[in-house]
């Protein structure tokens, strides 16, 4: 009788044993996979975050070059008037009236482009191709 409970007994623990190897092994898959997936969305999340910096540039350098645009018709504007008021030579407008605003449209389009360019630079990201 006894040879039978001890029997009964190691056949519990080794039941025992079989099983918790068995649940471990899978909380071990789950575990790896949960970690997986937290890397992806942590991979993800980076990714976020670059392009949204990028928009934050583009917004940024886009606000700059409105502003230095309109600073240059606000200038432009004056010296048109400053013009107007006086009479004009030989009934004509100065061909220099608007070399300003020419002047002011070329600087905004370089700091538009030299803005772009320094983003290209700064992006981790490959270029695309229609760039």
């Amino acid at each position: 009788m006894n040879t039978f409970i001890v029997g009964i007994a190691v056949g519990f623990v080794l039941f025992g044993i079989m099983a918790s190897v068995i649940i471990f092994s899978r909380m071990q898959l789950e575990i790896a996979r949960l970690a997986k997936e937290t890397d992806n969305m942590n991979k993800a999340l980076q990714m976020m975050f670059l392009k949204i910096n990028k928009i934050e540039k583009v917004t940024q350098t886009t606000m700059d070059a409105a502003e230095s645009f309109v600073d240059g018709l606000r200038v432009s504007a004056e010296q048109i008037q400053q013009q107007m008021m006086r009479p004009p030579r030989n009934g004509k407008i100065h061909p220099d009236s608007f070399d300003d605003l020419r002047k002011s449209f070329e600087e905004g389009i370089k700091n538009i482009e030299d803005g772009m360019d320094e983003l290209d630079e700064d992006s981790d990201e490959p270029q695309e191709p229609w760039k």
